[in-house]
């Protein structure tokens, strides 16, 4: 890149992907980044929420929050955001996430290199417009962001490893902030919960749509079953909408479930996740949390493709009914939901006891 630097260190800006999971499936990205510029700052922008995913990562120099409106303010938020990157002389920015609107701060700010996929009719807006790969529907997600990283050039040593989970392949990496962890056991004390009480995890929401939702009384019944068997406490997480989900559980399963909907920050919720004995989920941001962070998980996929989005792991067991429909991709179904609905707690039960067994 004729731009850069003549020692080799530029000053980098990677725009974040904007849903937490996405943010997570980037992490191996910013590796691979750190290992072809060893001796450059990486600063992370992005919005507000998915920022406690980069703010103790190691390879993470610090952190910019981009908090732009919708609408006419919203043109006047990107102006501001770009002015206060240009003073910041950025000389290369990694723009992860496909959006118009994504390349739109970094070419205002008029970083010299801006480096992103050919998509969404922002290739103006670049200076280096990759192509999208034709199998990405094909591959994980770690793919797409880490060939991004990989098409910078160099020495080869931020390449991707095209290989399975479990061998030489790439890794999720996740610190949790120190105040998610203090955050956490002040959580886990306020709701009586014993600092030795194992733990285990629902997440019954998904941001993207019902369709991605194993229903709530199947849910519910497991967690009966699963605490009568086990001993533990269960901690069932989610946004503030998603808390009728949480208290209907909650409500079914007993005292030794607690309702954590909309009381946690993403930090706490790390952390919280990261203590898991198992962590029950739906396809979702969170899962993709206990998946960098080893937890033992079942994921129950619906609308989704697990093979593009899937928890990248070997402590995961996706339970998935493939029909001709699937995956359909949509926030909500057309039809009669069989995707889900054809998932049985007896199923999904099953699932969990190999999983404690296994990683006990």
């Amino acid at each position: 890149m004729k731009t850069l630097p003549p020692d080799g260190a530029p000053r980098i800006l990677v725009r974040a992907a904007n849903w937490i999971g996405d943010a997570v499936m980037s992490t191996p990205a910013l590796e691979a980044l750190r290992g072809r510029f060893p001796g450059s700052p990486v600063t992370v922008l992005g919005r507000p929420w998915v920022l406690p995913v980069f703010s103790a990562h190691p390879s993470v120099t610090g952190v910019l929050p981009l908090d732009v409106r919708g609408g006419a303010r919203g043109v006047v938020d990107r102006f501001r955001a770009a002015a206060a990157l240009r003073d910041r002389a950025f000389d290369l920015a990694v723009i992860l996430p496909n959006s118009l609107d994504s390349a739109l701060v970094p070419w205002l700010a008029r970083i010299p290199e801006r480096v992103g996929y050919a998509a969404d009719g922002r290739s103006g807006l670049l200076t280096r417009a990759v192509p999208v790969p034709a199998e990405k529907t094909l591959r994980h997600e770690i793919y797409h962001y880490l060939d991004l990283v990989a098409a910078l050039g160099g020495d080869g040593d931020g390449a991707p490893v095209r290989a399975a989970p479990g061998g030489d392949a790439p890794c999720l990496s996740l610190r949790v902030p120190p105040e998610g962890e203090a955050g956490a056991d002040r959580l886990l004390a306020a709701r009586g919960v014993p600092p030795s009480a194992p733990l285990i995890g629902f997440n019954p929401g998904a941001a993207y749509g019902p369709a991605k939702c194993w229903p709530v009384e199947r849910f519910a019944e497991l967690g009966r079953r699963l605490l009568a068997e086990t001993g533990a406490h269960l901690l069932v997480f989610g946004t503030a909408r998603e808390r009728p989900q949480a208290e209907a559980i909650c409500g079914a399963v007993g005292p030794r479930a607690h309702d954590l909907a909309g009381a946690t920050s993403l930090a706490e919720a790390m952390a919280l996740v990261g203590r898991l004995r198992l962590f029950v989920t739906n396809d979702s941001g969170l899962m993709h949390v206990g998946a960098a962070l080893d937890v033992p998980l079942v994921a129950i996929f619906g609308s989704t493709n697990p093979v593009t989005t899937g928890p990248w792991s070997i402590r995961s067991t996706v339970i998935r009914h493939e029909l001709p429909c699937s995956p359909c991709l949509r926030r909500s179904c057309p039809g009669g939901f069989e995707c889900m609905k054809g998932i049985g707690v007896d199923e999904v039960l099953a699932a969990c006891r190999r999983r404690l067994e296994r990683d006990a």
